[in-house]
């Protein structure tokens, strides 16, 4: 079978039993297993959470971020903060390529790239939990 039917064929199965599962009165238990793929049962396990299955919703139960996706959230949204406090202080902006040749950015290209910089900060800030302060060393 073709990976997309597979997956179509796996979801559509998945929706069945969970449909049967609601209708019959049983439980249903969410894990992640230690590759990060989701799984559902009724069967319960040491690893899984109980979760409500409604008919035609799928569950109801929103996993929470685990705290290495926040600090990722964190990392990327100071990071893009630095870049554009990087492009803002600096009056000119050149780049380097992988040949050596060096391209100097005009002031409409300067301001282009800022612009963009700040739109890129703004999404990835705007993230849940992006936009906490990171830890110090001092608080670490």
């Amino acid at each position: 079978m073709r990976p997309v039917l597979c997956h179509l064929a796996l979801a559509a199965s998945l929706a069945f039993a969970g449909l049967q599962a609601a209708h019959a009165g049983e439980r249903t238990y969410r894990w992640v297993d230690e590759k990060g793929r989701v799984h559902y049962s009724d069967v319960k396990s040491e690893k899984g959470q109980q979760v409500e299955v409604k008919p035609g919703s799928g569950v109801s139960e929103t996993p929470k971020d685990s705290p290495a996706t926040l600090a990722a959230r964190q990392l990327d949204c100071q990071r893009k903060k630095d870049q554009v406090s990087v492009y803002n202080s600096s009056s000119k902006i050149s780049e380097t390529d992988n040949l050596g040749n060096t391209r100097t950015y005009s002031d409409e290209e300067r301001q282009k790239l800022i612009d963009r910089a700040q739109q890129q900060a703004q999404t990835a800030c705007s993230q849940p939990g992006a936009d906490v302060p990171l830890p110090t060393n001092e608080q670490r």
